[in-house]
């Protein structure tokens, strides 16, 4: 806490800690989420008796709630997770699933040079150095480590590495099944299932039990199970693996008043972050709440998720609606966005050849295509003629940026935006696609602060929450103000283990 901010608190008399302890508590969630949470938002005391028990609890279902639950069971904790929805995975489940690691032996044959070092370097850079320089550290020299353990999981990876939207550099690894991200769910819900680990679908956090107000061990949790309220005892750790807040108008808009109803998002409904609301109330710290990335992913026609964006930035260029280019495709993904925000109808045209089209799944774009949500044609001037009827893009102007783009390539320089050579490909080979996008809110890079490397949750007074964990997007201060295409898998399996592994060192308080 600042000098200034002890002041004003002597002044008014009023603490942090006597604001939340009091009649604040219900306030605090109030102004956290836009609008209260259902129930009381207050301190929980440890009820006479406990409904359900387990050793390790684990709310949420993506990449880091499920590698935090095999990790915790392989340590021999009986474990148990919750999920709010009626579906596994949470946006996990609809990620790209791309994953980031520097792998020097194999980026070599490629003719790309790389190292942990150079990850860690680029991503504290691209999130304006706001990011903890421990956890991103140990996040991109542990980043191999994490792919070769979803590897033993049963995710295959493609060998060549490319430069994923946003991605910076050519260390981005694509799970091969179909599916993607969902590709990587289904397998580690595979290994949750093989180890009989219940997944208790449709069951909501309520709030958290702890010993005394903002004192003492986390007991447990309330949940609502089937419209009753359940207290369920955690013996050694509750972990919160919930992921972030896009999907929630009120909060989101609180910390970024752009970020109105009218601007999509390309997560599903129920990213909504309750969770920092109730691990605040019960003194938990928060960090970076306005840094909210928003990603060149949603359909321009629908306004959802379902742009073809993701396949990658190499053999593709950005147009508007000019029919010309105005950022390099390869920028960080907050540079881009806010590019785009400035074109005309706030839309690009992602424009690429068949060879980077092959990176996605061909009936996902068969799909897209034959909704009118994306256009394919046989010739460059077969795709001119459509995107002028359909959007009515200058068909030579359109033409002339291609070419100047493929002229640029044959130099091996982008004089014109600065895109990097490794990602400066051909836009030559066909069939040609155009995907319509807008910038939908993406990705949130604020929430509950951790301790170090090890996920436990730390208070106001940088102090441990005891037996409480977090991991993935729910918490702060990975990623900086600007998180980087593809670290975020890489974040939710790294510390996802972290918190299944030192959860399930905690002995148990009955």
């Amino acid at each position: 806490m600042s000098k200034d901010e002890k002041k004003e608190e002597k002044v008014s008399g009023i603490s942090r800690r006597n604001f939340i302890t009091g009649t604040g508590v219900a306030m605090a969630g109030a102004l956290a989420t836009g609008a209260l949470l259902p129930g009381k938002v207050e301190a929980v005391p440890p009820p006479k008796k406990w409904g359900r028990t387990t050793d390790v609890l684990i709310i949420g279902t993506g990449y880091s709630g499920l590698a935090a639950a095999i990790e915790a069971h392989d340590a021999g904790c009986k474990v148990a997770i919750i999920e709010k929805a009626v579906v596994i995975g949470g946006n996990s489940a609809i990620a790209s699933g791309i994953y980031n690691c520097s792998e020097p032996d194999v980026q070599a044959k490629y003719g790309i040079k790389d190292s942990p070092e150079q990850h860690y370097q680029q991503t504290l850079a691209a999130g304006d150095f706001r990011g903890d320089p421990e956890k991103v550290k140990y996040m991109t020299y542990h980043a191999l480590e994490g792919r070769k353990w979803l590897e033993k999981q049963g995710v295959q990876f493609d060998e060549k590495p490319y430069t994923a939207v946003g991605a910076l550099w050519a260390r981005s690894f694509d799970p091969v099944k179909k599916g993607r991200g969902g590709s990587i769910i289904r397998a580690l819900k595979a290994q949750v299932d093989a180890r009989k680990i219940p997944v208790m679908m449709n069951v909501k956090l309520k709030a958290l039990v702890r010993q005394k107000p903002l004192e003492g061990d986390i007991m447990g949790a309330v949940v609502t199970e089937k419209g009753k309220d359940v207290y369920f005892k955690a013996q050694k750790a509750v972990i919160l693996a919930t992921g972030g807040f896009a999907a929630d108008v009120a909060m989101r808009s609180k910390h970024d008043p752009r970020l109105t109803a009218e601007v999509p998002t390309t997560n599903v409904p129920w990213a909504t972050g309750e969770a920092i609301v109730i691990a605040e109330n019960e003194g938990a710290d928060v960090h970076g709440m306005d840094y909210i990335q928003m990603l060149i992913a949603c359909n321009y026609f629908t306004k959802k998720y379902g742009s073809l964006t993701n396949l990658g930035v190499d053999h593709a260029l950005f147009v508007n609606l000019d029919g010309k280019r105005f950022v390099a495709e390869d920028q960080r993904r907050d540079v881009m966005a806010e590019a785009v925000l400035k074109q005309k109808n706030k839309v690009l045209l992602w424009v690429a050849d068949e060879k980077c089209s092959k990176r996605f799944n061909p009936k996902m774009t068969e799909e897209i295509i034959k909704d009118g949500l994306a256009f394919r044609a046989n010739t460059l001037e077969e795709l001119a003629k459509i995107l002028n009827a359909k959007l009515e893009v200058p068909e030579q102007a359109f033409i002339e940026s291609v070419a100047k783009y493929n002229e640029s390539v044959t130099k091996g320089k982008d004089e014109e935006f600065g895109k990097k050579p490794q990602n400066l490909k051909p836009v030559t080979t066909a069939p040609f696609y155009a995907s319509p996008t807008q910038a939908g809110v993406h990705h949130t890079m604020g929430g509950i602060q951790t301790k170090g490397t090890t996920c436990q949750v730390i208070d106001r007074e940088n102090k441990i929450v005891p037996r409480l964990y977090a991991a993935g997007e729910v918490t702060g201060g990975v990623h900086g103000a600007n998180r980087v295409g593809g670290n975020a898998t890489v974040d939710c399996i790294v510390f996802g283990r972290n918190a299944g592994i030192n959860a399930a060192k905690e002995k148990s308080w009955s």
